[in-house]
């Protein structure tokens, strides 16, 4: 069950550092709001569960209105949630609690891979194939890339735009099916982005497009399930999940610099690799 929390559990000392997710409506939060939380109204948790942090981080609900804060908390609790709490105090009786005036916090995070990797990619043109809500590709336009974002779900290309645009940045969507391209082929122009990534997705007809669309000195970051993962959930068919060392050798043209294929305890179980183009600029 979710808990409730007082104003002791935003002390700096508090035991456990909780995210602070702010579910009053656009007007109030822009009103004012506590330093340091994220926003998304309680009405949107759905539409923009992109935007809410990992579902093992421990969460504190916050509202003018304390019903409201127990209200989302419970709704995110049932969406898997494992840590959530509310504040039992309006918003305003505390100390600060409407004086920020800036931006909400993000609380979401893109994958570990992509962060850890990144610094090592020379900013430019980068397409983020089977992009989905966006995380990954409102974080490359948040680290300088122009982004390129493919997907097949219009809808879910849209919310990434409008997560981009709430970011302060601006995403190119384009709607396509990766795996039914038209009669031009697809749509990953040979030899123009700096960067590709994929996240999640695994069509292997696809591996010989994303390798002719890195440009010389591109960079891949790709990062799929593999066979152990349908011991854990999602997926479970042999086509959507990579072999033992599949990924390692799957893109014959680039030189791998980093290959792994964790697989913690509870899972997931992926394959992760960065690699890159010959030739362009030195690495």
């Amino acid at each position: 069950m979710t808990r409730r929390a007082g104003p002791e559990a935003l002390a700096p000392a508090a035991p456990a550092a909780r995210r602070v997710l702010d579910v009053r409506d656009d007007a109030a939060f822009a009103a004012g709001h506590l330093a340091g939380s994220g926003h998304v109204p309680r009405s949107e948790l759905g539409a923009r569960r992109a935007e809410l942090p990992p579902r093992d981080s421990p969460v504190l609900v916050a509202a003018d209105d304390p019903a409201l804060a127990a209200a989302a908390a419970a709704e995110l609790e049932a969406a898997g949630f494992r840590d959530v709490a509310w504040l039992d105090a309006p918003l305003g009786s505390l100390p600060g609690g409407h004086h920020d005036r800036r931006p909400g916090v993000p609380l979401w995070r893109p994958a570990r891979f992509l962060e850890e990797v990144l610094p090592a990619v020379a900013r430019g043109l980068a397409a983020d194939l089977a992009a989905g809500a966006g995380r990954e590709a409102v974080y490359l336009a948040l680290h300088g890339f122009e982004v390129e974002a493919f997907d097949r779900d219009a809808e879910s290309l849209g919310r990434a735009a409008a997560m981009a645009r709430r970011s302060g940045v601006s995403i190119h969507p384009v709607v396509v099916d990766l795996e039914r391209p038209g009669p031009a082929g697809p749509p990953l122009t040979p030899g123009h982005y700096r960067l590709v990534t994929v996240f999640r997705y695994l069509h292997r007809p696809l591996f010989p497009v994303i390798e002719g669309a890195l440009a010389p000195g591109g960079w891949l970051v790709y990062e799929t399930y593999r066979e152990g993962q349908e011991r854990f959930g999602r997926p479970i068919r042999a086509r959507f999940l990579l072999g033992p060392g599949e990924l390692s050798s799957a893109f014959p043209g680039l030189s791998v610099v980093r290959y792994e294929e964790p697989e913690p305890d509870g899972g997931p179980v992926t394959a992760r690799l960065l690699a890159r183009k010959p030739g362009g600029d030195p690495a």
